[in-house]
């Protein structure tokens, strides 16, 4: 009788637990080191980078196996990366690795930012591409890139000053499609209310970004900000275009969004990190509406995003908000989305 009483239970659980409106946060890895990007290929490896800030990692760019960190594709190439910032997974399954060469934020640093591709059934760097002097200015900090594989083309964020920048991946041409003149690349709020920590008085311009399924989209925010925008991506190609005619084009997507970091697209969805309230925010492309996912704990600061193969969103928290000394283990989280 006793264990007929408790298969009922379990049963009554797996059906309260399906039934249940709230995801649920699976711990993939941890680590000593503040990461920031993730990529995940289609046979779910896992990639991560180390932004070059106050406390040194001894990596860079790192594959996750099993837990356990390794430098990726190889240490010797570690070398050659300044301040990686971003690791991203494009529909062809290329990793790429975008490194501004800001270390610590004190200026771009000689020969300017790269963007790597990665072949990863070789490990290896197969190209490497160097931006224009005006694609960039002495303080600018690349922070997040998408890859259109249908057009070849790399659209990023410059997270310091302000700006897209667009680089044609045939030609090795770039540009700054928007520059600080336009307001939407631009931070709107004076700092950030964060939950645990109180209110943050840095400015962070243009950071996250995304591109529609058909890449005829990018959407993108300012981190200090609570405007989603978006721009359709040949306005962003058209060099006969100067910025202030590009910016005409820019169409506020949500007016009431969440201060956040990066973001990626899923289902019709914008997953990107709720900062203030330390959670995830989903935003609906079809209805506009926008939605504060309960996981019911903190996240210190969700900071970039992925999806698998199995339809898995990951994300790196980064704990930017908090002092040192109140650090934890950084770590890197994955969910399914539920189905409406």
């Amino acid at each position: 009788m006793k264990l007929k009483t408790a298969l009922i239970i379990l049963i009554l659980l797996g059906i309260f637990n399906a039934c249940s409106d709230k995801p649920s946060l699976i711990k993939v890895a941890e680590s000593d080191y503040q990461w920031t990007g993730i990529a995940v290929s289609e046979e779910g490896r896992i990639f991560v980078n180390y932004p070059t800030w106050k406390v040194p990692s001894p990596f860079k760019v790192a594959e996750v196996i099993d837990g356990k960190e390794v430098a990726y594709p190889s240490m010797e190439a570690n070398e050659l990366f300044v301040c990686v910032q971003s690791v991203v997974i494009d529909k062809l399954n290329r990793l790429w690795i975008l490194d501004p060469a800001n270390p610590q934020f004190k200026g771009v640093v000689d020969g300017g930012p790269k963007l790597y591709q990665i072949d990863l059934r070789t490990n290896e760097i197969v190209r490497t591409f160097s931006f224009s002097d005006s694609a960039y200015t002495a303080t600018s900090y690349l922070n997040d890139v998408r890859v259109d594989t249908k057009d070849d083309i790399a659209y990023m964020t410059d997270s310091k000053d302000g700006a897209i920048v667009v680089l044609d991946l045939k030609s090795g041409n770039s540009w700054r499609a928007l520059d600080n003149n336009c307001p939407a690349v631009m931070a709107n709020l004076d700092g950030i209310n964060f939950k645990s920590t109180g209110k943050s008085n840095g400015i962070t311009n243009s950071d996250g970004i995304e591109l529609s399924e058909d890449g005829k989209m990018l959407y993108f925010a300012a981190l200090t900000g609570d405007i989603l925008y978006q721009i359709p991506t040949s306005v962003l190609r058209d060099t006969t275009l100067v910025c202030e005619d590009r910016c005409k084009e820019v169409s506020i997507l949500n007016e009431k969004n969440v201060p956040t970091d990066g973001m990626i697209l899923y289902n019709g969805k914008l997953y990107m990190a709720d900062l203030p309230n330390e959670s995830v925010w989903s935003f609906d492309l079809a209805t506009k509406q926008g939605q504060n996912l309960d996981f019911g704990q903190t996240i210190r600061w969700a900071d970039s995003f992925a999806i698998d193969a199995d339809g898995y969103v990951y994300f790196t928290t980064s704990q930017i908000n908090y002092p040192e000394q109140e650090r934890v283990k950084y770590e890197i989280y994955k969910f399914r989305p539920l189905v409406p």
